[in-house]
């Protein structure tokens, strides 16, 4: 099973919040084997990720598992 280090997994994240050359909307991952580890890299939006339906079920179940909702003002 492919795995890094905590360092290595937090890049992609950290590169997208911080990084100047990072570009808005881009989806930022692992760039080796598989797409599950390796050097931060562009990566690939899945449609899945792009199905506005289920991100709408995600945000309404975090929404009510954490008890915070955003609301149309801070919207």
């Amino acid at each position: 099973m492919p795995e890094q280090q905590v360092e290595e997994g937090a890049e992609p994240l950290l590169y997208a919040a911080t990084s100047p050359e990072a570009t808005a909307g881009a989806y930022y991952g692992p760039g080796g084997r598989f797409g599950l580890v390796g050097p931060t890299t562009t990566a690939r939006i899945t449609r899945r990720a792009l199905d506005t339906e289920a991100n709408r079920r995600l945000w309404t179940e975090s929404e009510r598992l954490t008890g915070v909702a955003l609301t149309a003002a801070a919207a």
